[in-house]
């Protein structure tokens, strides 16, 4: 069962990055510059490993405090990712 969740959840975060890498590669800006490309592609990345770190760590803080509040910080998270 874990083996398939992180499948499903895997799975589109790669298509994410992949894309968002493959974009910034065409950019003239970032044209031919493979240092600066892979900076980018790093802070994609390494800002969706935090989230997934922190989204657990602060669900178990607020879940003494009431289920409600765990979920109205996910979406509080969720509206900031929009953004």
């Amino acid at each position: 069962m874990l083996l398939v969740c992180g499948a499903l959840v895997n799975g589109p975060y790669a298509l994410i990055t992949t894309a968002v890498s493959a974009d910034l590669g065409t950019h003239k800006c970032l044209k031919g510059n493979a240092h600066a490309l892979s900076t980018v592609t790093a802070i994609i990345d390494g800002t969706g490993s935090v989230g997934a770190a922190l989204g657990p760590l602060l669900a178990g803080l607020l879940s003494p405090y009431g289920w409600h509040n765990v979920f109205f910080m996910l979406m509080v998270s969720d509206a900031f990712a929009l953004m």
